[in-house]
């Protein structure tokens, strides 16, 4: 039997005059797909033969009691552990759902929503009698997702729970395996909405789905002569606050640490506790408390007064505005980028010019100069200082987004439709970048294997757009004659095998150290064979640059440091016979594209973007194993990509060799494999499929504003 679409969990400790409520206000849902878990921790009254009562009525409730008294938090874990549906629906015993839709509406939402983690809503304030006596603030839109961190960013610098308790949300089962951290008490809800947040996007209904009861016997009021919420709080502050995605300034970091000992302090006077408020003061450092009391003092008065915190209309990004859909400019895209860069994303920026030049709507280029490459690239030209029309198209990095916003400014983004355009290679988009999500409309990426990763966290929509890759020019020097070898200190009758990489993509990543590893199983160096390593910023990262030269010695390697104009690169690539690629992991591999395009045999690790192109007909594939990094890493010592425990390929060394020697071996049969490769990749990244792609979405665009 397929488990059931929701578990909804009911702890419960004492609560028999409420726990009816409660089960009837589950059984009175029109989603019928539900599993109700009622676990009793060792309750004194007949809460557990009531929840056996109606498990004899109704085989959807499973009733269990606890060996030992674990406390509200492990008996939310003890939930968890009995729970088997997608969803998971906490319900505290002595609260109920006060709609009937409750359950289909909030599961309804997150099957519409792959990327949401967890979806909340407002609740309805009963008194012990089941009267209502209010509601909660409806603290969110219901019209957008939200990226998991701006959420978890949100309630850290306002300083409360804006998500609400375990009544007010339902969360998906999979990405709770870890339970409640029982380090916490009262704020053990709240940091589980934040791990769960940092795993996808947020979601909300404004109709309030359930009743939060207030009555004299509930946890809270017993916690208000406690330390346990200014505890709670320090502690969620200390553990989230120095998370990289938490992007505040550094005095209002220190504003928000102050405010929690200063609660806590308030709550020790209030309960009388002196000895723990000078072992707070002593741990905190008492000059460092009173000689910020003045500024934020001054600071909580203006938040208070004029509630910036929460507001902020001057600086929100137009992706955070929860308006109607926007009145565009002009009908017309703008490509924004590095369009001189020599680089691989300045290549992919230059392609997406042409491609949207093409397609006949009108444009404007505008170029952004790199500050750590060669700007010297002049196949497009014509920039524009401004962006009159109603797309604009930015195609560089994610880790960028936050810079170009803060250069240009809300007026560069106000009135557009904003689209991203961003590669990524690993299987999991690191929270770090989720809150750049908040800067544009949606997302445009080269591959499913980019798409896949983005998509599972985006709150935007991420749409595959086939890569022009333009070979006109790439044809043209395919015919070049092996005489211009000399160009590069190649020698005409070698059989060269070609890698090219940039240090900024990081070397563990690129990972040439195996390429040449694999390069001195396969030959000796007394073989005529040659191998050029092509790459730029090495003098970025001297330690890396020191691995290469070390690793190389004595072999026959050609190692090409500079950077090479366009012309020159193509002319590089034709002269080689053979281009490999033991990458760990590819966005899309433009360099393997580029290779094939010009009829080049070419080897990589089996996994990743390139496989949007290669195929085991069409390329020589090299096994590989998963496995996660142990640590992160950063291209150049700048703020860490690829962080660990999230996997990537090792690419089999002895295979690549293998691979490495048949094509040399093996020189019609390889030709023959290059000449298929070019075949194939002339159809698969045809610049026309990306010029009718972009017409298509530029006319939807325009068809949902009325444009």
């Amino acid at each position: 039997m397929p488990p059931p679409k929701v578990s909804v969990c009911i702890d419960v400790y004492n609560y028999a005059d409420y726990l009816p409520e409660a089960i009837e206000s589950v059984l009175r849902q029109t989603l019928t797909d539900f599993e109700l878990i009622v676990v009793d921790d060792c309750s004194t009254d007949y809460s557990l033969e009531i929840a056996q009562r109606y498990a004899k009525q109704d085989s959807r409730i499973q009733a269990f009691r606890n060996p030992a008294n674990l406390g509200m938090v492990k008996n939310r874990n003890s939930c968890l552990r009995h729970a088997s549906a997608e969803y998971v629906k906490f319900l505290h015993a002595d609260d109920f759902l006060c709609s009937p839709d409750a359950l289909n509406l909030m599961v309804s939402q997150l099957d519409r929503s792959p990327s949401a983690a967890l979806i909340a809503c407002p609740t309805l304030s009963v008194n012990s009698d089941s009267k209502p006596c209010g509601r909660s603030a409806s603290n969110f839109s219901e019209t957008r997702l939200y990226a998991g961190t701006t959420v978890i960013r949100r309630c850290l610098r306002e300083q409360k729970n804006l998500i609400g308790g375990p009544s007010a949300v339902l969360f998906r089962r999979s990405l709770a395996s870890r339970g409640f951290d029982e380090r916490f008490f009262h704020a053990a809800d709240l940091e589980m909405w934040f791990h769960l947040l940092e795993q996808g996007c947020f979601a909300y209904i404004q109709e309030p789905l359930s009743a939060y009861r207030w009555h004299a016997r509930q946890q809270t009021e017993k916690d208000r002569h406690t330390l346990t919420q200014a505890q709670d709080w320090s502690a969620l502050i200390d553990t989230y606050l120095p998370k990289p995605y938490i992007r505040i300034k550094r005095g209002e970091r220190e504003y928000l640490i102050h405010e929690s000992v200063r609660q806590t302090l308030r709550r020790c006077r209030r309960i009388s506790l002196p000895a723990e408020a000078s072992q707070l003061l002593n741990a905190h450092g008492r000059a460092r408390y009173y000689r910020n009391i003045p500024w934020c003092f001054g600071w909580r008065k203006i938040i208070k007064i004029s509630d910036v915190v929460r507001r902020r209309p001057s600086k929100q990004p137009a992706g955070m505005e929860e308006s109607s859909p926007k009145a565009l400019r002009p009908m017309g895209v703008n490509v924004a980028g590095f369009l001189k860069g020599e680089y691989g994303i300045g290549d992919s920026s230059r392609a997406f010019c042409r491609a949207v030049s093409e397609t006949g709507l009108p444009y404007a280029f505008v170029n952004i100069q790199s500050r750590v490459h060669s700007n010297r690239d002049a196949t497009v030209s014509g920039f524009s200082s401004q962006n009159p029309y109603g797309i604009n198209l930015m195609t560089f990095s994610f880790d960028y987004a936050r810079r170009f916003y803060r250069d240009r400014g809300r007026r560069f983004f106000a009135d557009r439709h904003n689209v991203a355009l961003w590669y990524w290679e690993m299987e999991r988009f690191p929270a770090r970048w989720h809150s750049n999500f908040e800067y544009y409309d949606e997302i445009w990426v080269p591959s499913e294997f980019c798409e896949k990763a983005i998509a599972a966290v985006s709150p935007i929509p991420v749409r595959k757009m086939t890569y022009p890759l333009y070979t006109a020019q790439a044809a043209h020097t395919c015919d070049a004659p092996r005489g211009d070898r000399a160009l590069f200190s190649l020698r005409e009758e070698s059989f060269v095998f070609l890698f090219s990489f940039d240090f900024y993509s990081t070397i563990e990543r690129k990972n040439p150290l195996a390429v040449i590893a694999a390069f001195r199983k396969a030959f000796r160096p007394s073989e005529n064979v040659q191998f050029v390593l092509k790459s730029i910023n090495s003098d970025r990262d001297p330690p890396g640059a020191r691995m290469i030269r070390e690793a190389i010695e004595g072999l026959n390697v050609v190692w090409i440091e500079s950077h090479l104009s366009g012309p020159d690169m193509h002319l590089l690539f034709a002269t080689a016979d053979c281009y490999v690629s033991l990458h760990r992991s590819e966005g899309l591999g433009l360099g393997m594209a580029q290779a094939m395009a010009l009829g080049k045999p070419v080897i990589a690790t089996g996994y990743s973007g390139n496989l949007e192109f290669m195929r085991p007909d069409n390329s020589l594939l090299v096994r590989y194993d998963l496995v996660e990094p142990q640590q992160s890493y950063g291209p150049c010592n700048r703020p860490t990509i690829y962080e660990e425990g999230i996997p990537w390929a090792n690419p089999d060394l002895d295979h690549a060799a293998a691979h490495m020697r048949w094509v040399y071996d093996h020189p019609a049969e390889s030709q023959a494999l290059g000449r298929r490769a070019q075949s194939d990749i002339a159809s698969l990244l045809d610049p026309r499929k990306t010029q009718a792609e972009i017409g298509v979405r530029v006319s939807e665009v325009y068809g949902k504003v009325g444009g």
